[in-house]
């Protein structure tokens, strides 16, 4: 239905979204087939900037469901990432952190919560972890909000909450508090000089504020990028503040394809804004755009490997150039198709958002995540100038004060090569970690052991082969070892552990003299047939890219080792969460929901994710198939809203009403009630007819809830598309016909040559079903681009529902099918007909 609703206001870095198709990979020359790396031990100075990074993390965008299940997957991985500061936002703008209300509804972006704050990752969780975890935290004060910026609030309410804010972070004894002025106000109703000098004005007793909570707490002014567009905006903004600030916030963007920085020499992927002399700087979003097509933003960033090196490289410039007290990186996670309007539709960054809310997966893309952990684990005090002979390997340096552990960093954009590191002459050994992945669109890269314990460094020269398109992380030790290290102490998880992560963050205590630690990770009490099996190099935490078993014991060790010994950690034992049984919650986008052509997709506020699918179309359905023991069907009533029919495995409908006088949001539209255990159908059908009080015959689902009272684990994974499903796209000649007795009375059939039906997914099998018979032909069909078969559809007499064509077990990933009609047909056939009834895929 056509209601009229707010949209979603698009993100500042939205307006960069363009449409292109991906295009192959670039044809490329060998790489060198030797590189040196030479370290100069003379040129050591201290960073004067940050030695460490933080991360976002999007207010509304995560639930407290979000954050507590599967063992708190989303702490372990900010846990393993040794964050040094946080930055609390996106909608913080908007909300009046005291009540979990919008202060402003023009200001609230959408998110995946209700628009109420109401069970989001709140003020109070966001601390409470900060504080844990030794953390800065840096929160937004709500300034878009403000009446005189197009919000709703008035100032004195504003300063109200920042005033509240700032004394409830100090009681809970948390020391040092940054406080960001909004979030690119300049594009949030700010944007005129008049404004700018207005809100500068304000910064004097929003400094106040602050600081009569905690004197050590700090008001940070937030400047525009610094272009021809922006200057003289930021300028009277400094000037109308009068000095009432004691940091700046920069946020840096920049796109990054493959011919943009894998095929490019240089290497400035950002440049620092212009110092206020005086004042600390910060760099609140470190924006490294990454994909495979050059500046477009939907096809996903900074979630794979490539995306993770480019992130690195650019924070390890900004780290060298000193300029920056601290860096964050943007985001931590990102709205995607299952939120706002308008936006990409592919998460990136740590966490895949539309994995958790539109099919309850904890799936983490690790890249970012680990390029974090690298600098965090490996930046020491001070920098040391670095060269390599190959200008696709880009190197970094790092010692520290004592001169007895140096870190090198190379970041190797080319194809696999032999290496020469010449350093210092005092490092002795070496070992080394690496970043790497099948190729540099890897979602799941890992960071594992390259070189093993500690090996003899000759001279201050170490030979070794790198692998192409990765990062290896060297630790080089200087000095002879007199005595074995003591064993570690294990931290996390804690012995016994009954509800650990199956993206579980590994933790002990750092052990004097230790050059090595080896983490052993096993299904046995004895640690034979490790699933993890690492040498980590001097860092005391780990977390793998490869998700453990749900609802399974393990066994752990730590051992530590130097030039002179080992010392190994006693056996600890902890069982992974179960996976969460009871409900599981599907969105209406979710792919195991499968509709029919006439149902469109709306922002809807009040629903599970502030949207819903409708339609008006009578035989217009929506049908999904599950396994378990009941389903409930939600959606909008409303007096617009009309029939529709719902049938469970295809049986007898039931008729339901939609209609309510008043709208009403997540209201129950169906239940199955108690179903035996197995696997069963639901289908919804609008009816195209109304109840007289009505005004229309719309019909709006939200969600789907499924059961399974028998195991207390409902299972989505089977897709059924229906011929006229849109995923299926069709190509030439094909009529779309009535048939009994088919899936939905209907199939879709070509006799014309070359004629074809193509489909992608993600999964590792698909099944083509259709009808065979006397006047039925021939087709083949590719997988992934490959001749796989030629299907001969004739049979003496008509067969409904038949087997066209099995793919088999794939690899799991992305696949596209294709049939093609090849108009011929065996001899017995009287004609050439393929007809195509659905599509089965998990």
């Amino acid at each position: 239905m056509d209601r009229t609703l707010r949209k979603a206001v698009a993100l500042a870095a939205c307006f960069l979204t363009l449409a292109a198709a991906v295009p192959a990979l670039p044809a490329r020359a060998a790489g060198p087939a030797q590189v040196t790396v030479s370290v100069n031990g003379q040129s050591a100075a201290p960073l004067a900037g940050a030695r460490s990074v933080g991360a976002n993390i999007e207010m509304s965008m995560v639930s407290d469901e979000m954050w507590q299940a599967n063992g708190n997957w989303m702490e372990q991985s900010f846990f393993a990432g040794e964050l040094s500061m946080m930055r609390w936002g996106y909608d913080a703008w908007a909300f009046d952190w005291e009540t979990g209300r919008p202060l402003s509804e023009n200001r609230y972006w959408g998110g995946l919560n209700s628009r109420d704050a109401a069970g989001t990752f709140g003020l109070e969780e966001f601390i409470a972890f900060c504080k844990k975890n030794g953390i800065v935290p840096f929160v937004m004060i709500p300034i878009e909000s403000l009446d005189a910026f197009g919000g709703e609030a008035p100032l004195e309410k504003v300063k109200a909450l920042t005033a509240s804010m700032a004394q409830y972070i100090a009681s809970q004894g948390v020391e040092l508090c940054y406080f960001d002025m909004g979030n690119e106000p300049w594009n949030n109703g700010a944007g005129g000089s008049g404004n700018a000098q207005y809100l500068g004005s304000l910064f004097p007793e929003f400094q106040q504020i602050v600081k009569s909570a905690n004197p050590n707490y700090r008001l940070v002014l937030q400047r525009a990028p610094q272009n021809v567009l922006w200057n003289g905006w930021n300028n009277t903004l400094v000037s109308a503040a009068q000095g009432a600030f004691d940091a700046y916030d920069d946020h840096r963007y920049s796109f990054y394809g493959w011919n943009k920085y894998f095929d490019k020499n240089g290497d400035d992927l950002l440049s620092p804004g212009s110092p206020i002399e005086g004042k600390e700087a910060i760099l609140g979003e470190c924006n490294i755009g990454w994909t495979p097509v050059q500046d477009n933003w939907d096809e996903g960033h900074v979630r794979d490997l490539g995306g993770s090196m480019a992130l690195l490289n650019a924070m390890l410039d900004l780290i060298d150039g000193g300029q920056y007290g601290y860096i964050v990186s943007w985001p931590s996670h990102y709205p995607s198709k299952a939120s706002i309007s308008g936006c990409p539709n592919k998460s990136f960054g740590w966490f895949d958002l539309d994995r958790w809310y539109l099919d309850g997966d904890t799936v983490r893309l690790t890249g970012p995540a680990l390029a974090h952990r690298i600098i965090n684990q490996n930046v020491l005090e001070n920098k040391l100038d670095a060269a390599s002979t190959g200008e696709k390997v880009r190197v970094f340096a790092y010692e520290n004060a004592q001169q007895t552990d140096l870190r090198v960093i190379v970041l190797n954009k080319w194809d696999a090569t032999q290496l020469t590191l010449q350093v210092p002459q005092q490092y002795s050994s070496v070992s080394a970690m690496v970043l790497r992945g099948e190729s540099v669109w890897d979602t799941a890269p890992q960071y594992i052991n390259h070189i093993p314990g500690n090996q003899p460094v000759n001279g201050g020269v170490f030979v070794n082969d790198i692998p192409g398109e990765a990062v290896v992380v060297y630790t080089f030790s200087a000095g002879q070892d007199s005595a074995a290290p003591a064993a570690p102490e294990l931290s996390l998880p804690a012995a016994g552990e009954a509800r650990a992560s199956t993206a579980q963050a590994f933790a002990w205590q750092p052990v004097p003299g230790a050059r090595n630690y080896r983490l052993v990770v096993s299904l046995h009490p004895d640690l034979s047939d490790p699933v993890i099996d690492t040498y980590t190099g001097r860092a005391v935490r780990y977390q793998s890219s490869e998700e453990l078993l749900p609802g399974t014991a393990y066994y752990w060790a730590v051992t530590a080792g130097n030039g002179a010994g080992a010392a190994s950690s006693a056996v600890s034992g902890f069982t992974t969460q179960a996976k969460e049984s009871g409900v599981l919650t599907l969105n209406n986008d979710s792919i195991y929901i499968s509709c029919s052509a006439g149902w469109n997709q709306q922002a809807s506020g009040g629903s599970y994710r502030n949207d819903d699918m409708s339609c008006s179309e009578a035989g217009g359905y929506a049908e999904f198939t599950f396994t378990g023991t009941g389903a409930k069907l939600y959606g909008i009533k409303g007096d617009w809203c009309g029939l529709a029919d719902v049938q469970v495995d295809f049986g007898a409908p039931v008729r339901v009403d939609a209609y309510a006088p008043a709208p009403e949001a997540q209201a129950l539209l169906f239940d199955t009630g108690e179903l035996p255990y197995g696997e069963h159908t639901v289908t919804l059908t609008v009816a195209g007819e109304k109840n007289p009080a009505s005004t229309g015959v719309w019909i709006e689902y939200d969600k789907v809830e499924l059961f399974d009272s028998q195991n207390g684990q409902p299972l989505a994974n089977k897709v059924v598309w229906n011929d006229d499903n849109p995923n299926l796209k069709k190509f030439s000649v094909w009529n779309h016909q009535s048939v009994e007795g088919s899936y939905h009375g209907d199939d879709s059939s070509s006799n014309t040559w070359k004629a074809h039906v193509e489909f992608s997914f993600t999964g590792t099998n698909a099944v083509l079903y259709g009808l065979k018979g006397p006047w039925c032909g021939k087709a083949d069909i590719t997988v992934d681009g490959a001749r796989a078969a030629t299907v001969d559809a004739y049979a003496p007499e008509m067969q409904l529902g038949q087997v066209l064509y099995d793919t088999g077990t794939l690899e799991p990933g992305a696949h596209t099918v294709r049939l093609t009609v090849t108009a011929s047909k065996s001899a017995q056939s009287s004609g050439k007909w393929i007809e195509l009834d659905r599509v089965v895929w998990q």
